[in-house]
């Protein structure tokens, strides 16, 4: 059976309101009680009733983070930058997973907003406003991450997803590839429109008008939907002889479609990815990408939200947009001088 506050209380002969105090800290207990208070407490294994406390007190010190996928490795590296950032201040972290399933991203918030954390940072899977519409109703702060709502103003930290989906498209043009072909997430997505975006820019500056059919898009970000899409576009004829993957984990999915048509990397098909994940570098073929800084990023929309959380609702947005790297590796078929002057035409 759990040990209560009510227990404490009578083995130290005070009430139970003292003990409350004294288990945090409040400057109205002197010092020896709550010395003694918290040596009972711990001899007796006591753990606080959080969700008794939030109710209580009507103020919760955790916060819920929706995400598409955990395993993604993108994905876990921000989560870990959420939750060093909300240690630091005392919160923990709620983690739940949308799939890119919209349905599931409005369930995770109505769950979170039942259990009752401080607020929400968000993953956005759906171009709909109904989520939004159901935090705005119940006052609850949130921060979009990766991703942005173009109807509605919001906190938000993302990448500069187009410049990033140009240089990436930029680098494999220069390397001589005219028909490259892209693999992306689902078409709702707004990192996912504004990556075809800088695509198409860098296609449109260099004078190529590929067909549609080289621009295709999967339900979710698994590295096996990468490897379907792929055989779709090495079953095209003319089939690409540049691929570049909206992520790298739709990469690591691409690599061994591209091997299973009997192709190689990049002596056959050159690849580049997005986000720079730590396997990346340590694949068969390392693997060229453009980075992100996930856990930063991460770190600085739980900073963002703790900070909303705290002013109770100050009215001016905060847009926070880190800046793409271009990394080159072995996977795209660039010499070293090639990709020391791709480099720096870049920046």
């Amino acid at each position: 059976m759990a040990i209560t506050m009510k227990d404490i209380a009578k083995i130290a002969g005070v009430s139970v309101n003292t003990v409350s105090r004294a288990l945090n800290d409040r400057p109205e207990i002197n010092e020896e009680t709550k010395r003694s208070i918290k040596k009972i407490a711990q001899e007796l294994n006591y753990v606080p009733n959080t969700i008794a406390a939030t109710l209580a007190s009507k103020k919760s010190k955790s916060i819920g983070l929706v995400i598409p996928d955990i395993c993604d490795p993108f994905f876990a590296m921000q989560a870990r930058g959420v939750e060093d950032a909300a240690r630091k201040h005392g919160y923990s972290v709620i983690i739940i997973n949308t799939d890119e399933i919209p349905k599931n991203e409005l369930n995770a918030i109505t769950t979170l907003y039942g259990i009752r954390v401080a607020g929400v940072i968000l993953t956005s899977v759906s171009f709909g406003m109904e989520h939004i519409e159901e935090m705005k109703s119940r006052q609850l702060p949130f921060v979009l991450l990766n991703r942005y709502l173009r109807q509605f103003d919001a906190d938000y930290v993302i990448n500069d997803h187009q410049k990033g989906s140009y240089m990436a498209t930029k680098h494999l043009l220069a390397l001589g590839h005219k028909r490259i072909g892209i693999i992306l997430g689902p078409e709702r997505i707004t990192s996912v429109q504004d990556r075809l975006t800088g695509y198409l820019q860098a296609m449109d500056e260099a004078g190529i008008k590929l067909s549609k059919e080289y621009a295709i898009h999967g339900e979710n970000l698994k590295p096996e939907t990468g490897e379907l899409l792929t055989e779709e576009l090495m079953r095209k004829n003319p089939r690409p002889t540049a691929i570049f993957a909206y992520c790298d984990s739709l990469a690591i999915g691409a690599s061994a479609g591209i091997r299973k048509t009997g192709h190689k990397i990049p002596q056959d098909v050159a690849l580049v990815g997005y986000d720079d994940i730590p396997y990346a570098a340590h694949l068969e073929v390392p693997l060229t990408t453009i980075a992100q800084p996930a856990y930063t990023m991460g770190k600085a929309a739980c900073e963002v939200l703790l900070k909303r959380i705290s002013s109770g609702g100050e009215p001016k947005t905060k847009h926070i947009v880190f800046e793409p790297k271009l990394i080159v590796r072995k996977s795209c078929g660039a010499s070293e001088d090639q990709s020391v002057s791709q480099k720096t035409s870049s920046k």
